[in-house]
């Protein structure tokens, strides 16, 4: 596996799991107020390292993580967002050695298993990845639960079990309609069963919320084709051609052409 490719999606990965668990700004509180209640200050401390790792500010994040450790030293909270803080850094023993202490300190807490499942998956440990995100899912009231399915269906799909990374899937999009990978990945799947017309919903449900991708695009062609919709394979394959000229699917769209010259 490329070098660089892995460390732009450990980066890539970490950031879309804070986007999930911080909202607003980063707002520091009284310290009067904090030293008043020691469970507060826990809270504002790993709040404000989650907001530093969001922006970039390792060395702010990794003070204030500090701080946090130093009130309590058994916070399942601290310890996930130290795994997130050196998954960042790369050091990616003490990454497992912390989000594997929140799992033990809490052995329920969701948003702990699937940033650990996270971590797994971009380790190309997907059994693991899975048992962790399985575990995940079964908090109901997990705000972010949606996307534990669609880490697990990633998963399914990396070892090769498409009807597993189906209904992983099809729970995502149940739990969040605008599931946006999910939508995609199960249109594929969809598509290559020949069910066109729910692949053809979830596509266009797809680009309702997300912006075309060269993965996209190739299917929209693919699906405008089957329903002679001339036009929008002619939009698609301009778009593929113009955005995405070196893509393997650019490239895909071209051989499918060399096979069939009368779709030309």
């Amino acid at each position: 596996m490329n070098g660089r490719w892995v460390h732009s999606y450990r980066r890539t990965n970490c950031a879309m799991i804070l986007l999930l668990v911080l909202s607003g700004c980063i707002t520091e509180t009284n310290r009067e107020e904090l030293k008043a209640d020691p469970e507060k200050s826990l809270q504002n401390h790993i709040d404000l390292g989650l907001g530093y790792l969001a922006q970039g500010d390792l060395a702010v994040a990794k003070e204030k993580l500090a701080r946090a450790m130093e009130i309590d030293p058994n916070s399942a909270l601290t310890h996930n967002a130290y795994g997130l803080l050196f998954q960042l850094e790369e050091e990616m023993k003490l990454a497992e050695k912390h989000f594997r202490r929140a799992i033990r300190l809490d052995s329920n807490f969701a948003m702990a298993r699937n940033n650990y499942g996270a971590f797994l998956f971009a380790e190309g440990r997907y059994e693991e990845a899975i048992e962790q995100l399985k575990i995940g899912v079964q908090d109901p009231f997990y705000r972010a639960r949606s996307q534990v399915y669609e880490n697990l269906g990633v998963c399914y799909l990396k070892l090769g079990d498409t009807a597993s990374a189906e209904e992983a899937f099809e729970h995502a999009i149940a739990v969040n309609s605008k599931q946006r990978r999910s939508l995609l990945e199960l249109a594929v799947l969809l598509f290559g069963q020949q069910d066109h017309v729910n692949a053809r919903n979830l596509y266009r449900r797809y680009i309702e919320v997300e912006e075309q991708s060269a993965r996209s695009l190739w299917l929209g062609v693919r699906i405008a084709e089957i329903f002679q919709n001339d036009d929008e394979a002619a939009s698609y394959i301009l778009m593929l051609r113009n955005i995405f000229p070196t893509s393997p699917e650019y490239q895909m769209y071209l051989s499918s052409r060399s096979r069939n010259p009368d779709n030309e």
